[in-house]
């Protein structure tokens, strides 16, 4: 890929993102006013189970699909270990996991709250993995017009199905946010289908070929997908179990608006992924552009979130999640170190690095845990955010520093925007070249 195709879909990249972006405020916007804190924190908890299940079922099975897609492997084959490698595999797990709850955890307060909600996760976990697998497919493939159109779809759809519902039921916020939200899961998943089978031959076999480097690929992989859920996800867990859903409703208010913001590096990564997992010549240049424009761009969407954070959060969520500032400040330091790991996470799994990956992620989930465990008694939501990123700074670091001796790369050349990136970017604004797209 040479810099001007990748300038050119890195700007398709980022209309989308600009899309998603207003459509996942407008819904944060509505299930906060609509919900109130303590009902939005359970809809938060309720929204990173599957995805915290599902890292812990695949076994590295997103990782393995990406690499095995950009490497052109049979379609049908790797649907074929998706059903039987994921849906199958998660749903098992989730009963065992739900029912184990119900039986064991009454005494707890989060299984007080969930009740019989719980068990949505049986169908939720299954369609939450068939749809991240889609969406990794159809990137790696290099089929960015797809890809972004998946992503509106994930974003609008649930928007739109909860305001229908709520108008008919409005009695009934939550289960209304909770319908909205499967709906939207659905309908990404069966879009994504047919998109597949327009490209390639979606016949389910059973390739053993496949089938092994999956499993090696993935195997290495899984300590990664594994960890890197707990360090995202896990603060989430341990407030709801150390304080109430009032302040986990705070949390995941100040965590949704710190989030916005990744769609800068996933702006960057959507065009990028099938490159970064083939690796290939001029590589070495492209990933530090791509970290020196992220990093940039991310700096200043991290600085303007500090200074305007407070007053966007009283006037878009209402007076009520003003208490959610301090922990979005305190997670912006972790935020802007994403967007290094984001990039480089790719870049090292194509230079077949997944062992590596999963030890940083490892230490850096230690890290984060133990910290969240003493920090949450004495700061509360604003301890977790503080753990959270630290841990995410230093995966980052040591993912950066792994790339330059990898890499040869000069640490420097990895950091910020340079003068001739900006004259790059001019000239090509300038000249605006007119080449076909890919995807739809």
């Amino acid at each position: 890929m040479s810099r001007s195709s990748f300038m050119r879909h890195m700007l398709q990249s980022v209309g989308t993102s600009l899309a998603m972006l207003v459509l996942r405020l407008l819904r944060n916007i509505l299930l906060a006013r609509i919900l109130g804190p303590a009902d939005r924190g359970l809809f938060a908890l309720l929204s990173a189970m599957p995805e915290m299940i599902s890292a812990a079922t695949s076994g590295g099975l997103n990782t393995a699909l990406s690499y095995q897609s950009a490497q052109q492997r049979p379609m049908g084959a790797l649907l074929s270990q998706v059903l039987i490698y994921g849906c199958l595999f998660s749903a098992v797990a989730t009963c065992l996991g739900v029912f184990l709850l119900q039986q064991f955890g009454q005494s707890l307060e989060i299984t007080q709250e969930l009740g019989s909600l719980a068990w949505l996760l049986l169908l939720v976990v299954p369609l939450f993995v068939m749809k991240s697998a889609l969406l990794n497919l159809h990137n790696a493939d290099g089929k960015v017009g797809a890809f972004n159109s998946l992503r509106l779809i994930e974003s609008l759809v649930p928007l739109l199905l909860f305001l229908s519902l709520f108008l008919m039921w409005q009695r009934f916020a939550l289960e209304a946010a909770l319908i909205s939200w499967i709906g939207g899961l659905l309908l990404v998943a069966v879009v994504g289908l047919c998109l597949l089978g327009r490209y390639h031959s979606i016949r389910l076999r059973w390739d053993r070929d496949s089938r092994s480097e999956m499993l090696r690929f993935g195997g290495k992989s899984h300590p990664d997908i594994l960890f890197q859920q707990i360090l995202m996800r896990s603060d989430y867990l341990l407030i709801g179990l150390l304080l109430d859903s009032e302040a986990l409703g705070y949390y995941a208010m100040a965590s949704a608006a710190a989030e916005l913001l990744i769609i800068v590096p996933e702006a960057v990564t959507t065009p990028l992924m099938k490159r970064l997992l083939q690796q290939g010549e001029g590589i070495d240049e492209l990933t530090p552009l791509a970290l020196r424009l992220t990093g940039t761009a991310m700096l200043a969407a991290c600085l303007s979130m500090a200074v305007v954070g407070e007053w966007l959060i009283v006037l878009l969520f209402g007076s009520a999640y003003q208490p959610a500032y301090p922990a979005l400040v305190a997670l912006l330091p972790g935020i802007f170190s994403l967007c290094y790991a984001s990039i480089l996470h790719l870049d090292l799994l194509g230079k077949r690095r997944p062992g590596a990956l999963s030890v940083m992620a490892g230490v850096a989930a230690a890290i984060n845990l133990s910290l969240t465990f003493f920090l949450i008694p004495h700061w509360g939501i604003v301890g977790a955010a503080y753990a959270s990123s630290l841990a995410y700074s230093l995966l980052a670091l040591g993912m950066l520093c792994l790339y330059c001796r990898l890499s040869g790369v000069a640490f420097a050349n990895t950091l910020l925007i340079l003068p001739s990136d900006l004259r790059f970017l001019f000239n090509h604004l300038r000249r605006r070249p007119v080449c076909e797209a890919d995807g739809l």
